[in-house]
């Protein structure tokens, strides 16, 4: 086990720290941002909440840490995200303001079915961002109990797919699994490739044929060097890892990694938070800007949750 404490912390609040600066600017285009760019942690924006306030991408993160233990119960899991949405439970101000649309559908699917496992909306126009931006804990609890990459993986797609079943949906989520086990390893940019290099191999599988493709450019060895008019950031699985990968490699720091993820615009707060994830695993709880973390809205509930995850997973 290389994870701790420390590593929890550093991941998700990496991660709600992204989605706070992204909250504000979302739904605006990539010439607006260009026009006024993002340079801090501000309120405002689409949905008029103050400077850090962490949206549906952090809740749904600390939903499912909060029900991670050894039995991995999904109807546990999926009975925080109903908790989420129905009575603003693990949201900074008792509201959740924010549901992707296939999210909402399963939701409403497990409410009739009660099943967690085939809840999780398996159709082509299915392939948002929402099981991704909530998918580190796959990794942070794979790590913690000496998984091996294949069985951290496929936890990955059993998470993506209580929500987003196609297969798309979860080998984007596969893909991050991996790259976040290799910065876990080792905090070094290195690990961002090595991770890649594990998921390519994984997921040259036959099985994964029908759609590994997607993933071809993220996976390829020149995708960190391609020019930033080739990324962009919308709701789409494969253009948010892209985004989110891109800017952790072509950035030095935590806080310009995420302004990077913000100023492509669209979808903000999740290309913010999925970047944050793996920029704290990166940089450290130390590397995330103190004024930002101060500026957080209820981080004692972000905290709590933590420290709750890592006593039951004997995380020390």
């Amino acid at each position: 086990m290389n994870t701790t404490v420390e590593t929890v912390r550093s991941a998700v609040f990496g991660a709600a720290v992204g989605d706070a600066v992204g909250v504000p600017y979302e739904f605006l285009s990539l010439e607006e941002m260009r026009h006024r760019p993002a340079i801090d942690m501000i309120g405002g924006g689409t949905y008029r909440k103050p400077a850090g306030i962490w949206s549906d991408d952090t809740s749904m993160i600390l939903c499912t840490l909060d029900r991670m233990d050894e039995s991995l119960d999904y109807d546990a899991i999926m009975k925080a995200f109903v908790a989420w949405h129905s009575e603003g439970a693990y949201t900074p101000q008792g509201d959740c303001f924010d549901i992707g649309r296939t999210t909402l559908s399963a939701l409403i699917r497990y409410s009739r079915t009660h099943d967690p496992l085939s809840s999780g909306i398996d159709d082509e126009y299915s392939n948002g961002n929402g099981s991704l931006m909530r998918i580190i804990p796959a990794a942070l609890f794979a790590d913690a109990h000496d998984l091996n990459i294949s069985e951290a993986v496929k936890l990955s797609h059993t998470l993506s797919g209580l929500t987003h079943a196609h297969l798309r949906s979860r080998i984007g989520c596969g893909i991050f699994t991996c790259v976040a086990l290799s910065l876990i390893e080792c905090a070094d940019k290195s690990s961002v490739v090595k991770g890649l290099q594990n998921a390519a191999e994984i997921y040259s599988s036959p099985e994964y044929s029908s759609e590994a493709g997607s993933y071809r450019r993220v996976l390829s060895p020149r995708f960190f060097s391609l020019g930033e008019d080739c990324i962009k950031s919308s709701g789409y699985v494969v253009d948010t890892l892209e985004c989110a990968l891109w800017c952790l490699m072509n950035t030095d720091s935590y806080r310009d990694c995420i302004l990077r993820a913000v100023n492509f615009g669209y979808d903000t707060d999740t290309a913010a938070c999925i970047a944050g994830a793996l920029a704290g695993l990166l940089y450290g709880m130390n590397g995330i800007p103190a004024r930002w973390k101060a500026t957080l809205v209820n981080a004692k509930a972000i905290e709590a949750v933590i420290t709750s995850f890592c006593k039951r997973n004997k995380i020390n």
